[in-house]
C-alpha cells in the first residue's frame, strides 16, 4: 500500500526544474547548443571528449548530467552529478539535480540534498517546492506544508506550490480544507487539468466520492474513474486512536 502511495503522490504532486549555468569553454557552448535543440547524445559526445582530459571539468559533469537526465539515462546522470559534488561539495546546482533525480527512488535522499540548496539560497522556490514534494513521500506532510509555505512567501502565485500545499493538507487528515484551496485554483483556471486531478483526490479523501468521481468522468471513462478513485482513497490517513 505505502509503495502505491508513493507511485501516485509522484503522479500528482508538482515538482520544479532549475536552469544550467553558461560556460565559456567552447565544447560546453556546444554542449548548451545540443541541450537547447533536444540533442542530448550530440551533448554527450561533446561533453565525453572534454572529460576525457579534464575529469573535474564542473561544467561538464553537470551538462552531462542533465543530458542524461534528457536521454533518459537516469543511472549515469546519477553518477554525474554526484561526481560533481565530488568536485565540488557546496555546488548548490548539482545538489538541486541529484535531489530532484532521487525523488522517485529515494525522497529521503532527496530531502538532504534539497536542504543543503534551501539553506544556502532561501528563495530558491523549486527547490523549496521539491523539498516539500520529498516530505510528502515520506509521509511528513507538516514539514512539507513549511516548505511550500517558504516557496509561497517568496512567490506567492507558485501553481506547483499552491497545489502540493493543497494536495498535502488534503492526504495528511486535512481534506476538505486541501478540496477549497483547489477549488478556488481550479474556478480561476490555475494549474488546467493537473489541477482538477488534484481536486478530486482531496473531495475523494474528504469523503465527497460522487463530486470526485464526477470530476474524474470529465477526462476518463467510468471504468478507469472508478479506478483512480479507488487509489485515490488508498491515500487516506489511518485514523487516529
Amino acid at each position: 500500500m505505502r509503495w502505491l502511495s508513493v507511485t501516485l503522490l509522484l503522479s500528482v504532486l508538482s515538482a520544479c526544474g532549475a536552469p544550467v549555468q553558461q560556460a565559456g569553454n567552447s565544447n560546453i557552448r556546444i554542449a548548451d547548443a545540443a541541450l537547447s535543440s533536444g540533442s542530448p547524445q550530440v551533448a554527450l559526445q561533446v561533453l565525453e571528449t572534454t572529460l576525457k582530459t579534464e575529469p573535474r571539468n564542473l561544467d561538464a559533469l553537470l551538462r552531462q548530467g542533465k543530458a542524461n537526465v534528457m536521454a533518459g539515462n537516469t543511472a549515469a546522470a546519477d553518477v554525474s552529478f554526484r561526481r560533481a559534488i565530488a568536485v565540488d561539495a557546496g555546488n548548490t546546482e548539482a545538489h538541486a539535480a541529484l535531489g530532484k533525480l532521487l525523488l522517485a527512488t529515494n525522497a529521503a535522499e532527496a530531502e538532504t540534498h534539497f536542504v543543503l540548496v534551501a539553506d544556502r539560497e532561501a528563495g530558491n522556490t523549486a527547490v523549496l517546492n521539491n523539498l516539500g514534494v520529498a516530505r510528502d513521500i515520506q509521509g511528513k506532510h507538516a514539514a512539507a506544508q513549511e516548505a511550500y509555505r517558504r516557496a509561497l512567501e517568496v512567490n506567492p502565485s507558485l501553481a506547483s506550490a499552491q497545489q502540493n500545499l493543497a494536495l498535502s493538507l488534503a492526504v495528511s487528515g486535512r481534506a476538505q480544507e486541501g478540496a477549497v484551496m483547489l477549488n478556488q485554483l481550479a474556478s480561476v483556471g490555475t494549474g488546467g487539468r493537473k489541477v482538477r486531478d488534484n481536486l478530486a483526490v482531496a473531495l475523494a479523501l474528504s469523503g465527497d466520492s460522487a463530486m470526485a468521481g464526477q470530476v474524474l468522468r470529465e477526462e476518463l471513462n467510468p471504468a478507469d474513474a472508478a479506478a483512480a478513485l479507488d487509489g485515490y482513497r488508498a491515500l487516506k490517513p489511518p485514523a487516529q486512536p
